[in-house]
């Protein structure tokens, strides 16, 4: 009886903190060169840094010290993006060339993350502010994937928990339209848990376009990096929405091309049929 006595003391006894493992988060850079747009986008300078490079530099100024991956594909014309270690700052993992839910998991399981935040490395502004928001989110709620309601294009990523991905890889390993992983997750609310965060109002400008994929996002970006002489090293969101909103016109350079997972319907449609998982796992 004592012995039984023993275990019900144990199993009654309250948790402290240093029973409760902290789960390990890393911030995986997804990128290659195969746009057709705006060609070897990721290696093009910006105010003479490459933007795979300022991207790379605002991931490592998440608040929290996270650790940050690159992860590109295995094929020989991705292989100049191996280069961008940023002094060993970042690890390189390759894979798979058009699944990213794959990249993300070996991203993960080289730095053995539990929580891993896809960035994609057209986005050479993304915030660290809201990064690191976003994943405070993430962890509080325990949820398998976090993302914004509403955001400034281009500033923010999303959060998956290592093991949701693990059971998406395990119903479909093709996944034929993985490099929009957002839409397995959206489209699928009775397997995943999602968790859909309102960012502090003063940080949400949809009319602002902060991403790269057409001549005119590069003259933004150029022209803003330029005027405020930013040199090798993060920008926050901060400082850069001081500027835009002082300096209007330059939030116009890009206005207007449209967003083809969001404005094409025809895109909108295909992704949403190919991306709705018949059965549970």
């Amino acid at each position: 009886m004592a012995k039984v006595k023993v275990i019900a003391e144990i199993a009654n006894a309250p948790i402290n903190s240093e029973q409760v493992k902290e789960p390990k988060v890393c911030i995986a850079v997804i990128c290659r060169l195969k746009s057709t747009r705006l060609r070897r986008k990721a290696l093009r300078p910006i105010h003479g840094i490459a933007s795979i490079e300022r991207c790379l530099m605002n991931c490592l100024a998440v608040p929290g010290g996270y650790e940050v991956v690159l992860a590109t594909s295995d094929l020989p014309d991705d292989q100049p993006l191996t280069q961008f270690t940023l002094d060993n700052r970042v690890k390189i993992v390759t894979g798979d060339p058009d699944n990213v839910a794959e990249r993300l998991l070996k991203a993960a399981e080289a730095t053995r993350a539990d929580i891993v935040v896809r960035v994609t490395g057209d986005n050479p502004a993304v915030s660290p502010e809201m990064m690191g928001y976003m994943i405070d989110q993430h962890i509080k709620t325990g949820a398998d994937f976090t993302y914004a309601k509403e955001s400034t294009m281009g500033t923010v990523g999303d959060v998956y928990t290592v093991e949701a991905l693990r059971r998406l890889l395990q119903y479909s390993a093709s996944l034929s339209h993985a490099e929009y992983l957002s839409f397995y997750f959206f489209n699928n609310p009775d397997l995943f848990n999602l968790n859909a965060v309102e960012l502090p109002a003063e940080w949400v400008h949809p009319e602002w376009r902060l991403t790269m994929d057409e001549i005119q996002d590069l003259e933004l970006f150029e022209t803003l990096y330029k005027a405020m002489d930013i040199g090798p090293r993060p920008l926050t969101f901060e400082e850069l929405q001081a500027f835009l909103l002082k300096h209007p016109e330059v939030a116009e350079l890009n206005r207007g091309i449209k967003v083809k997972w969001r404005d094409d319907t025809a895109l909108v449609r295909e992704l949403n049929e190919a991306t709705t998982l018949k059965k549970r796992l």
